[in-house]
C-alpha cells in the first residue's frame, strides 16, 4: 500500500512542477512515506531526519515532508500542536509539514502553509481534477508508476481486523473496498500502456466487498452485486479476480494480490488459481504465530490448524505453488514451547519465503498496554534466529527443485556488470540468466541450471 501511494504522491508532485532527483542532499523536497507496522520503520525516519537537519542548512529552500502510518492529522510546523491522539504527539525537528495520505491533493496548500515566503505560483499547479477529492477519493489519482511493466493497484484503504499488535486500524481507518469500476479502470489503463503484471494490493486484500462499511452499501463497491451468482456474492474478491483476469485477451500475463487473511483464504481462492490464467501460483498468507493462545492473543482469529488446512488444499491443488508467510517472534508471554509449536508447524508447511519480525510494542495498540514486553532482545534474537535458518533451508530446496525445468520470467533489468538479465518467475522467484538490454521488457523461457539461497540461474530454454 505505502509503495502505491508513493506513487499518488509522486504524481502530483509531478502535476506540481517538481522533478524527481537521484541526488537526496541536493533536493527542494524530501517525504517520507512512513509504515509504522516495526519500530524498525520508525527508527529509520529518525535516522535519517538527522542527515537532513545539515541538508536543511545547506539549502534553505529544502521543505521535508512526512505521511504514511505515522501521521494521522494533516497539518504544519506552523499548525500542529501536541495532541495525544495523533500518532506524532508533537512536532518533529526538522519536519515541515505532516498529512494523511488521504490528503495528498492538498500538498501545494501544505507547503505554503509550511513556508508563505516560499515561492509557490498556486496559479500553475495544474492540480485540476484534485480539489474536490473526499477522504475517500485520493486512490483516483492517476499515480506516477514506478515501471511501464509492473503496477501495484490498491483495491481497499483501511483495516477492520484489529490485531493487538498492529497500529495499522488506527492510523489508516475503517476498512472500505474500492469500487469495482474504478479499479478496472485502472487496470484497464495499465494493460493499454503495457503492463503485464498487477498486483492488487489491500491491508486484508481478500476481505474486498466484505466489510462492514462495504455491507451497508455493497452497490457503491459492485453495482451489479444483486444479480452475481451466488458463489460471487459469498466470495466478492473472486468476483473480482476473474473480471481483472479477462484482461488476459488484451495482453495482462500475471496477476497476484498481497496481503491476504486466513479468515477469508477459501476452498474457491484456492480454486481461482487453478482456473484463472493470469492468477499465478504464488500465495504469501501471513499467520505471525504458529500457537493458537499466542494467535488468541494477538487477535488473529483462526487456530493454527485453521491455516495448516489452508496450506494443505493449496499444495493439493496448485502445482509448484510457491508459498510464504510473515511470523512474528518474541510476542508478549510467548513461552518456548509456544515457540517450538511455530517452528513444529513450519517443518509441516516449508514455507519457502517467510519475513521473520521480533515483536516490538507500538504505542497506542492493545498489545502495547494489556501485555508485557516481557521477552528479552536476545531470546527474540535466538528465535529469530533458529527460524531464519529453516526459512533457508527450505527456500533453497524449492530453488534446486527448479534445477532443470523452465520457467517463465518477466525480464525486468539488464544488470551490466554481469551481462545477466533479471526477473522474476510466475512464481515470484528472482532468475538471473546471460541476456541483452533489449530483452527487459520480454517474457521468456528460461531453464534453470543452478540454484542459490535466494535466487536461481539459468539459461535460454
Amino acid at each position: 500500500m505505502n509503495y502505491s501511494d508513493t506513487e499518488r504522491v509522486a504524481a502530483i508532485l509531478e502535476k506540481m512542477g517538481y522533478e524527481k532527483t537521484d541526488k537526496p542532499n541536493q533536493t527542494d523536497l524530501y517525504i517520507f512515506n512512513t509504515c509504522s507496522i516495526r519500530q524498525k520503520g520508525e527508527d529509520r525516519v529518525f535516522g535519517q531526519l538527522k542527515k537532513i537537519k545539515s541538508w536543511k542548512q545547506a539549502n534553505p529552500r529544502l521543505h521535508v515532508g512526512l505521511t504514511g502510518c505515522m501521521v494521522r492529522k494533516t497539518s504544519t510546523k506552523n499548525s500542529l500542536k501536541e495532541d495525544k491522539d495523533d500518532l506524532l504527539r508533537k512536532p518533529l525537528p526538522g519536519v515541515d509539514f505532516v498529512f494523511n495520505i488521504k490528503d495528498a491533493h492538498r500538498l501545494g496548500e501544505l507547503i505554503s502553509e509550511a513556508e508563505p515566503r516560499l515561492e509557490i505560483d498556486n496559479g500553475e499547479l495544474n492540480l485540476s481534477g484534485y480539489e474536490d477529492l473526499g477522504l475517500d477519493d485520493y486512490l483516483k489519482i492517476t499515480p506516477k508508476y514506478s515501471s511501464p511493466l509492473i503496477a501495484y493497484v490498491p483495491i481497499q484503504v483501511g483495516c477492520d481486523q484489529y490485531c493487538t499488535y498492529c497500529i495499522v486500524p488506527y492510523a489508516r481507518g475503517r476498512e472500505q473496498s474500492r469500487p469495482l469500476a474504478d479499479i478496472m479502470r485502472e487496470c484497464e489503463k495499465l494493460v493499454e500502456n503495457g503492463c503485464k503484471e498487477i498486483t492488487l494490493g489491500g491491508q486484508i486484500v481478500n476481505s474486498w466487498g466484505q466489510s462492514d462499511l462495504d455491507l451497508k452499501n455493497i452497490e457503491r463497491v459492485i453495482p451489479e452485486f444483486s444479480s452475481l451468482p451466488e458463489k460471487f456474492q459469498k466470495e466478492p474478491f473472486v468476483y473480482l479476480l476473474t473480471q481483472v483476469d479477462k484482461l488476459h485477451s488484451k495482453g495482462l500475463n500475471r496477476l497476484r494480490f498481497t496481503s491476504p487473511h486466513p479468515r477469508y483464504f477459501s476452498d474457491a481462492l484456492i480454486e481461482a488459481h487453478a482456473q484463472l490464467k493470469t492468477l499465478c501460483p504464488h500465495i504469501h498468507l501471513p499467520i505471525q504465530s504458529g500457537d493458537d493462545q499466542i494467535l488468541q492473543k494477538m487477535n488473529r482469529r483462526y487456530k493454527a490448524s485453521d491455516y495448516l488446512k489452508i496450506a494443505e488444499k493449496v499444495r493439493a491443488t496448485i502445482p509448484n505453488c510457491a508459498f510464504g508467510t510473515d511470523i512474528i517472534v518474541g510476542f508478549c508471554g510467548e513461552s518456548e514451547q509456544q515457540f517450538q509449536n511455530t517452528l513444529e508447524l513450519y517443518q509441516k508447511i516449508g514455507w519457502d519465503m517467510c519475513y521473520l519480525a521480533r515483536y516490538s510494542e507500538r504505542q497506542g495498540t492493545v498489545s502495547q498496554k494489556a501485555f508485557p514486553d516481557d521477552i528479552s532482545r536476545q531470546e527474540k534474537a535466538s528465535r529469530w534466529h533458529r527460524l531464519n535458518a529453516l526459512l533457508e533451508a527450505f527456500a533453497l530446496d524449492y530453488h534446486q527443485k527448479m534445477v532443470g525445468h523452465t520457467a517463465e520470467v518477466l525480464v525486468e533489468k539488464y544488470i551490466e556488470e554481469t551481462g545477466e538479465c533479471e526477473g522474476r518467475s510466475r512464481e515470484n522467484k528472482v532468475v538471473q540468466f546471460p541476456g541483452a538490454p533489449e530483452q527487459v521488457g520480454q517474457i521468456l523461457p528460461i531453464k534453470i541450471t543452478k540454484a542459490l539461497q535466494w535466487l536461481v540461474k539459468g539459461e535460454s530454454a
